[in-house]
């Protein structure tokens, strides 16, 4: 059983396997052997435990079961493996030390164990890594030394010692002190030719050396010993990297651009050969900017610009995205086609400075990015207009970039989750049995090649038509103050008679309800039509979050009739035309010959997603959102902590009367308007799709329902209705009369008629 948690790989099945092993070794308490498996489960179960406190627990566990067996060396090394591994995640230097001298102790008692000679080793090498000064740091290698003299044969150790005298290279500041380092280095490497840990450790001290060497005839010799190590173990990808880093450095010293070149290519073709490296991708990067620095011809800056964007295809680095601005803005006449840059990568990036980073660097990064125009079309095309309006003050920048923030954070802390696709959450959307007719309507005209199926698309319809009187106002209750009204001005929506732009269809987890019945179904002659789960998207990430321009993006949008459509009651089909092209990604952009970017989509399948309704029962100083079956505790405690951040960041400039700033606000506010709803309404457990559509005659999105009498403004959904199943009101009458057409047109989908009692 002991053997099971090797492998397994999540910590909880671990922690199972583990709870079973300990029952086993607590009654046969007096077993060395059943204690020693015990303590070897552990061992996986504190491989994948994170925080410092799990894995402290877990080395106590281990150390009572050491003291009960303190003369069995199986059990002593399995204590010594815990320790070590402790020393590496301890931060502070003084329980670092404390943990070391444990293992120490161990040692001491069991001196003539290779093994636990290893564990002691590895404990002090780890403690190199963290002493800062060189005398403490040389007292330590000092003491490896000696345990390696002892196991002179042990190229484990030996790989320990290599490594802390490897760590003491870097920490040295004399050349002459770190020549003789890389000297001691350099004989275990020969002794142990064949190890590719020491010579890893030989290549990284050799490329530290560099650091100290002022003659680039001395650095030049240097990275040759580091080729031929390199060429020896070609499929280190450790050792590749430093042979990289060093030739990423020798680019910067480097003045011939002939040389240059060369040298970039050295690093290029390491590179190709370890494509999925981060760390090798970000030396090529450099290298490249480095050679940027002394690139004079245009068509030269921009191959290395597109040799940037090709790895960024790849990889999404932070860092290797700064070496793209930082070149772009020292050479802003470098053309950049729209078909070299990297659409999704460039957004994910965005996203992590904008949302997963609190970082000041990364601020200015997002900014310095942005005022670059890099992307176009995207969520951040709001950010750029605030980056020149405010160039000059980056407080209110700053301010209006964190607010913004938690706005993106709300929405997808509302929006329904990839990891909750298997609750069992119903999506019900009750109608008229009109409705349902319309949607299973068929094309009878063209019949030659054609099969039966659901074609009809489902309708978004603007906000102004919804029930509830409130509707879009409870935001404005949340986010105000309680004494001063000057907050109000940020919101546009004050009058029930301002037209809205924002459309909505709602779908609920009641699927069979009485109220619901009563209230949406027609007076429960309706249906309620249950939809597939494929036929929204769900979120995996802050990517996924769009803003208002977002809401129906040129990319995956098909282009429906040329004019507004006045229909009658059908739900007709739009006609499908080409899709538009991609969202623009430039500094400097010009048109080139298309090339699909095969590994870079943007644009989704279904662009659709689905929003929770979060209740409110207070909007008082003390916001209150209501539980219901769509949130756990954890989700509202966490809602409730941004919506009162929120708030925090508009006190901070309440007075402010710059308009502009008042504007962006209140676009931001926009956002979230509809996703928050009175308490009153809490028993519909609702869900929203939500799209964003200019009222504007040029917008051919926008369709004309006249069937009420009064023209109502919807929007179609682009793909046909998935439906799971139909449940038929109460009062529907005769449903046996639509089963045949839904057999027909699916066999999948399931129906019943609904059994509640209603008046």
């Amino acid at each position: 059983m002991s053997k099971l948690t090797d492998k397994q790989t999540e910590i909880e099945d671990v922690n199972r396997t583990v709870e079973k092993v300990k029952i086993i070794y607590e009654k046969f308490h007096n077993s060395e052997e059943i204690a020693s498996w015990y303590a070897g489960a552990l061992s996986n179960s504190a491989d994948k435990q994170t925080e410092i406190g799990e894995v402290n627990r877990t080395v106590e566990k281990v150390k009572i079961i050491y003291e009960k067996f303190h003369n069995s060396e199986e059990i002593a090394s399995w204590y010594a493996w815990f320790l070590k591994n402790l020393v590496a995640k301890q931060t502070e230097i003084e329980k670092a030390n404390r943990t070391v001298e444990k293992v120490k102790i161990i040692y001491e008692k069991f001196h003539n164990s290779e093994e636990i000679a290893s564990w002691y080793a590895e404990a002090l090498f780890k403690l190199t890594d963290k002493q800062t000064e060189i005398e403490k740091a040389n007292r330590t290698v000092e003491k490896v030394k000696i345990i390696y003299e002892k196991f002179h044969n042990s190229e484990r150790i030996a790989s320990w010692y290599a490594g802390a005298l490897s760590k003491l290279t870097d920490k040295q500041t004399e050349i002459e002190k770190a020549n003789r380092t890389v000297e001691k280095v350099k004989i275990m490497y020969e002794k142990f030719h064949n190890s590719e840990r020491i010579a890893s450790w030989y290549a990284g001290a050799l490329s530290k050396l560099t650091d100290k060497q002022t003659e680039i005839e001395d650095v030049n010799r240097t990275v040759e010993k580091v080729k031929i190590i390199y060429e020896k173990f070609h499929n280190s990808e450790k050792i590749a990297s430093w042979y990289a880093w060093l030739l990423q450095n020798l680019v910067a010293e480097q003045t011939e651009i002939g040389e240059v070149n060369r040298t970039v290519e050295k690093v290029k073709i390491v590179y190709e050969k370890f494509h999925n490296s981060e760390e090798i991708a970000s030396w090529y990067a450099g290298a490249l900017s480095n050679s940027a620095d002394k690139q004079t011809e245009i068509e030269e800056l921009r191959h290395t610009v597109k040799q940037i964007c090709d790895i960024l295809k790849l990889i999404p680095d932070v860092k290797l995205f700064a070496t793209l601005v930082k070149i772009l803005e020292n050479n802003p006449d470098t053309p950049l086609y729209k078909n070299d840059t990297p659409a999704t990568s460039l957004t994910k990036i965005l996203d992590r400075l904008c949302f997963y980073s609190n970082d000041g660097f990364d601020r200015k990064l997002l900014i310095r990015a942005l005022n670059l125009d890099l992307v176009k079309n995207t969520k951040y095309d709001i950010l750029k207009d605030w980056i020149k309006y405010y160039k000059d003050d980056e407080n209110k920048l700053n301010q209006l970039i964190d607010i913004y923030r938690i706005v993106q954070e709300i929405k997808y802390q509302l929006g329904l989750k990839v990891k909750d696709k298997n609750s069992n959450l119903k999506f019900g959307h009750y109608t008229k049995g009109k409705t349902l007719q319309n949607l299973l309507d068929q094309d009878t005209e063209n019949t030659d090649d054609t099969k039966f199926s659901v074609s009809g698309k489902t309708r978004l319809y603007n906000a102004n038509y919804m029930n509830d009187p409130e509707e879009g106002l409870v935001i404005e209750e949340i986010l105000k103050p309680s004494k001063d009204k000057e907050i109000t001005s940020y919101f546009k929506k004050q009058n029930i008679l301002d037209p809205s732009p924002w459309f909505l269809m709602s779908f609920t987890s009641k699927t069979d309800d009485l109220t619901m019945w009563s209230q949406y179904g027609d007076d429960a002659q309706g249906v309620c039509l249950v939809l597939k789960e494929d036929d929204f998207s769900r979120f995996t990430s802050f990517n996924d979050v769009s803003w208002r321009k977002e809401a129906i993006p040129l990319e995956t949008m098909k282009q429906m009739d040329s004019t507004i459509s006045y229909l009658g009651s059908d739900l007709k089909t739009s006609v499908d035309e080409s899709k538009k092209k991609e969202s623009t990604f430039s500094a400097n952009v010009e048109e080139a010959q298309p090339q699909p970017e095969k590994k870079d989509k943007v644009a989704k399948v279904n662009s659709d997603y689905l929003y929770r309704i979060a209740y409110v029962k207070n909007t008082g100083k003390n916001i209150e959102l209501e539980e219901t079956e769509l949130f756990d505790d954890n989700e509202i405690t966490k809602l409730k902590e941004s919506v009162n951040n929120l708030k925090q960041k508009l006190y901070e400039r309440v007075n402010d009367n710059d308009d502009f700033y008042k504007e962006a606000i209140s676009n931001c506010i926009e956002e979230i308007r509809y996703l928050f709803k009175s308490v009153d309404y809490k028993y519909e457990n609702e869900l929203r799709i939500l799209r964003y559509a200019n009222l504007d005659p040029s917008n051919d999105k926008i369709k004309i329902d006249k069937t009420s009498g009064i023209g109502k403004l919807y929007v179609e959904r682009e793909n046909p209705i998935q439906i799971e199943k139909v449940v038929f009101g109460p009062k529907f009458p005769n449903p046996e009369y639509v089963t045949p057409l839904l057999k027909l047109l699916d066999n999948d989908i399931n129906y019943k008629k609904s059994t509640i009692k209603f008046r």
